[in-house]
């Protein structure tokens, strides 16, 4: 047996503030520091666990275009995986690509400086190369890295003839299949006796990912349409390393597919799974399909994460305020990142002290809003899928937007707007 040990990461988006307090000496705000001590943690257990190769699956960070202070920080850490002989393969995402095409992307600068052991997979590498894997070598041999970065539609549809004529929505079954056709063609070239992953960083259709939106919902930095699983033809790879959703989720089992999901929480919607990256073994000795097996089967490991806790509380006595401090006093709100709903009539909220409820949650790390709900006889029923405690300023223009009818695509354009907007009025720091 000849085993090789593989991390997959991805959504680590250095750079997000929002819920952050100030960190004296430091150019950025607690919350960036979580997502950087986040990191520190997978690297250090990347070189304690004598992990073999790094796969990252894209979004590096918040911004398109990352200050200098970020990229440094990102920098240092992938600089210790090289230094510690880990063969680190970094995939584009969305986050990752600049604003004009023109740019150089985020992650490029790794491929610029020859950085040892870092591999870098972009569209680039296809004009170069042509639709094959790269092959990357580890400690325990050679590791095949098929890959699918962020579309970027005007490359992918560059020789398409029936573009220039097609509609959005034939549009989006070109791209689907010149995605389908990029992974075809990496497959194709698969060595059979070679360890081989398909890393990928795209929007899929699934179902189970449709249930599952996080904050990459608002998160969103341009469009491409949500691909079917089965266009990834998955039957000539070991492994499938997802990135772009922030929950952790298995879409697949042979061969295993899995979205590893972000290293931290970004905002209450991230807050209904574990954060963290995933660990998996290959036995380099057995064919495909069998190396992953018993111990070495993909398993998340969770990294340590600020909490996000909601509490919800419904009075019903004439003074509400003794029911709401006993509902905050049965949470451990110490460090955490915590809002308070409080349901209540108009003359409960008359007698309401919200300066006692702050008080009460004196030992949090930031109280992101205490909320009265008042009952509204005309208020508009909410859609089935809409949860009705769902209160974020994102959640209810989500609701209003699709009572409106307003088509997806131009929701979640809206919705990114509208979370840049209140992330630049919450954000503390850089």
């Amino acid at each position: 047996m000849k085993l090789m040990r593989v991390l997959h990461f991805a959504d680590l988006h250095i750079g997000v503030e929002l819920y952050g307090r100030p960190l004296p000496g430091k150019p950025w705000s607690s919350r960036m520091q979580d997502f950087l001590d986040a990191f520190d943690f997978l690297v250090d257990y990347a070189v304690e666990e004598h992990v073999d190769a790094v796969i990252f699956a894209g979004d590096a960070y918040k911004a398109r275009e990352p200050s200098q202070t970020h990229q440094r920080e990102f920098a240092r850490r992938i600089r210790r995986l090289s230094e510690a002989g880990i063969a680190t393969f970094l995939l584009v995402g969305n986050h990752d690509l600049p604003n004009a095409e023109s740019r150089a992307h985020a992650l490029e600068i790794f491929r610029t400086l020859d950085v040892p052991n870092v591999t870098v997979g972009d569209a680039g590498w296809f004009q170069r190369e042509g639709h094959v894997p790269q092959v990357i070598e580890t400690r325990a041999g050679p590791l095949q890295v098929a890959f699918v970065p962020w579309p970027q539609v005007s490359q992918l549809l560059a020789s398409s003839e029936e573009a220039e004529s097609a509609s959005i929505e034939q549009l989006y079954k070109l791209i689907e299949r010149a995605i389908s056709d990029l992974v075809v063609a990496q497959g194709e070239q698969i060595d059979p006796d070679i360890p081989a992953i398909l890393t990928c960083h795209l929007p899929l259709s699934d179902q189970l990912v449709a249930e599952n939106k996080g904050s990459e919902y608002w998160m969103q930095s341009g469009t491409v349409p949500r691909v079917p699983l089965s266009a990834l033809h998955m039957d000539k790879f070991d492994y499938v390393a997802l990135g772009h959703h922030h929950n952790a989720m298995q879409l697949n089992t042979h061969p295993p597919c899995w979205y590893s999901g972000a290293l931290q929480e970004v905002d209450f919607g991230d807050a209904r799974t574990a954060k963290g990256f995933m660990t998996l073994e290959f036995d380099t000795s057995r064919p495909r399909g069998e190396r992953l097996t018993g111990s070495g089967a993909p398993r998340l490991v969770k990294a340590p994460s600020r909490r996000f806790i909601t509490i919800a509380v419904n009075p019903r006595d004439a003074d509400p305020n003794e029911e709401v401090l006993a509902a905050i006093g049965k949470q451990d709100v110490t460090d955490a990142i915590v809002k308070v709903e409080v349901h209540l009539d108009r003359d409960q909220e008359a007698l309401l002290r919200l300066s006692e409820a702050r008080s009460a949650l004196a030992g949090a790390h930031v109280i992101a809003g205490i909320r009265t709900v008042l009952p509204d006889e005309n208020r508009s029923p909410l859609p089935p899928n809409i949860q009705p405690d769902a209160s974020s300023p994102i959640e209810t223009l989500d609701t209003y937007l699709k009572l409106r009818e307003v088509a997806d695509e131009r929701r979640e354009r809206l919705l990114a707007a509208a979370a840049e907007i209140i992330e630049e009025t919450e954000a503390v720091g850089v």
